[in-house]
């Protein structure tokens, strides 16, 4: 199986905004403005890539239909 382009892509951006949501000491602790900013920045952007980038694949791959087989 290959992967698409679509695929590198979607996977490069969800690992960017991971690692950017992840590092350490960012934002300070205790300041309510910095730590709502770095989730609009980083939570928010995130949840829209992972959902975005499903329904791309989604669309690129169709779901196999397993209601004929015995199981």
């Amino acid at each position: 199986m290959k992967i698409t382009k679509t695929e590198k892509i979607w996977l490069a951006l969800t690992v960017l905004f991971y690692v950017l949501y992840n590092l350490p000491g960012v934002p300070p602790y205790g300041q309510a403005v910095p730590t709502i900013v770095h989730g609009l920045l980083t939570v928010l952007p995130l949840w829209v890539i992972v959902y975005i980038g499903l329904a791309r694949v989604y669309k690129i791959y169709t779901l196999r239909d397993d209601n004929g087989t015995e199981g």
